[in-house]
């Protein structure tokens, strides 16, 4: 008898609560966190774990081997060459100056190393001053380099090299008085070239600008006009 009224008085009580008691509708975000709760989780492809660890090792093999291949140079072996002078004359001009009397002393030394002389040399004027000269050993090629510095303070190099049967870069001609060397830009850099006899002979200046080459060109008849480069062999 006491079970019976016991469960009618839960019974009673069941409805005073959910007749009584106010009700509040769940927040609709709070429906979505339990709806993605309850879904599995999604499932990673196999694949992707040794492709990832494939292209991790491929990119530590090429940091590693890329400073160990070969740097690509011009095709054309005069450009290349071309390429060693102006970077000699960019040395020379953070080596500072040189000793003017450099001239008759390398002379001898260079005729008897490495085969070249100066039957004549452009010594300066009022428009170049002479700065020096040095033997140079440029892509296995000897020779010397003369260094002159123009009133402005623009630094040009004469360079002569042994370079029998190099040919002339294909190269736009420039005339300059009765010469027609070719014109090489590259770097900041004009760089005219060309031969005489067995010997390749540069001139190097930051002059690049219509004003600066036109004062270029007439450096380039100074010291061609007077400089005689010869070979011994």
């Amino acid at each position: 008898m006491s079970e019976r009224l016991s469960d009618a008085s839960d019974e009673v009580l069941g409805r005073r609560l959910a007749a009584e008691l106010p009700r509040h509708p769940a927040p609709a975000r709070l429906r979505a966190a339990i709806l993605a709760a309850a879904a599995p989780p999604p499932r990673r492809a196999s694949w992707l774990p040794p492709v990832l660890s494939a292209l991790a090792t491929a990119m530590l093999l090429v940091l590693a081997f890329v400073p160990m291949l070969p740097r690509i140079l011009p095709a054309d072996p005069t450009e290349q060459l071309v390429r060693s002078v102006v970077a000699e004359h960019t040395r020379a001009q953070t080596r500072g100056a040189r000793r003017p009397d450099a001239i008759p002393a390398a002379l001898p030394r260079l005729m008897q190393e490495y085969g070249i002389g100066l039957a004549r040399v452009f010594v300066g004027d009022d428009r170049l001053a002479f700065v020096g000269a040095e033997p140079v050993y440029l892509d296995g090629r000897p020779g010397m380099a003369l260094s002159y510095r123009d009133g402005e303070g623009h630094l040009v190099t004469y360079t002569v090299l042994a370079a029998p049967g190099l040919k002339m870069p294909e190269r736009p001609r420039v005339q300059i008085d009765r010469w027609k060397p070719a014109l090489v830009r590259d770097g900041g850099f004009s760089t005219l070239v060309w031969k005489q006899g067995d010997l390749a002979c540069f001139l190097v200046a930051d002059l690049v600008s219509a004003p600066e080459f036109e004062r270029f060109k007439d450096y380039f008849a100074r010291v061609r006009g007077a400089t005689e480069p010869v070979s011994a062999n």
